[in-house]
């Protein structure tokens, strides 16, 4: 009876199986803490490093295994197959999911950092494993960026469902779209090239502002210009359309500061204007 517990403890299999299992978490530890170290690489590289290397390590891990226990693992599926049918097709959308996760790797359909858009579902990817990828949501907005704030955990299922529209992130920042409506008081088309100088101010206050505590850090290169086009509504009201191109945390205050800073501007114009002058 000592002899066959001894047996059973001192397996080989379950040694090996231990042995790599200790050994890829220390390869974890070690490269967690030299990527974390690195104080000169973005936050958005840091966590793709860290994704691609952990589900590495994970793939490596379910190699090894299956490699050590194939004998094993051989019996057992030849004499449980009706078991084994079952289990497939119990766990078809496991399977879906990792099957969507190799199309992800194979294609590199897009990387930790990235805005995606599958089906409903929009959203920065913040890290991935081998069954789903979590996002960041993003509100549904054609050409805005905007953070609602939750989490969503989208399946690797998913991404047979439909096209996956993937955009990176242009020198850490993505692009922002929003509208200003005026009244047509005033001839607001001679004022191009003074919006323009006033919509780069403001996105420059603003992210001068959030950089002020952070003077340690990489400093981001220069934002370009804001995109600005003049249009009329169909009720005849001018429509100023703005494409700033905003660090994604600065999105919604890059966009406060832009539309004041434009407003202002406008309504200075109405109240300094001479009293029945013609607003063209």
């Amino acid at each position: 009876m000592t002899e066959f517990v001894r047996s059973q403890i001192y397996n080989p299999d379950i040694t090996a199986s231990a042995g790599l299992l200790l050994f890829l978490l220390a390869l974890w530890l070690l490269a967690g803490r030299w990527i974390k170290s690195r104080d000169n690489l973005p936050d958005v590289v840091v966590r793709r490093w860290t994704a691609n290397v952990r589900n590495l390590l994970l793939i490596v891990a379910l190699i090894g295994l299956i490699m050590i226990w194939a004998p094993q693992l051989r019996t057992f599926a030849l004499s449980l197959t009706a078991v084994a049918i079952a289990l497939v097709v119990a766990t078809k959308e496991l399977i879906l999911c990792l099957s969507g996760s190799a199309l992800r790797t194979f294609t590199r359909a897009y990387s930790v950092g990235d805005y995606v858009h599958v089906g409903a579902t929009r959203g920065e990817v913040i890290d991935y494993n081998l069954l789903a990828t979590r996002l960041n949501e993003l509100e549904q907005r054609d050409g805005s960026f905007v953070p609602t704030g939750r989490k969503i955990v989208l399946p690797h299922s998913m991404l047979f469902g439909g096209a996956v529209r993937a955009q990176s992130q242009i020198e850490g920042r993505v692009p922002h779209c929003f509208r200003l409506t005026f009244e047509p008081n005033r001839n607001l088309f001679s004022e191009q090239a003074k919006l323009q100088e006033i919509a780069d101010a403001a996105q420059k206050s603003v992210e001068e502002a959030a950089a002020a505590p952070k003077k340690k850090r990489t400093a981001k290169p220069v934002a370009p210009p804001a995109l600005i086009q003049f249009g009329t509504s169909e009720i005849g009201k001018y429509r100023i359309d703005v494409t700033a191109t905003a660090v994604p945390e600065l999105v919604i205050e890059t966009e406060n500061a832009i539309a004041c800073a434009i407003g202002d501007h406008v309504h200075r114009m109405e109240i300094t204007a001479p009293k029945g002058t013609n607003p063209q």
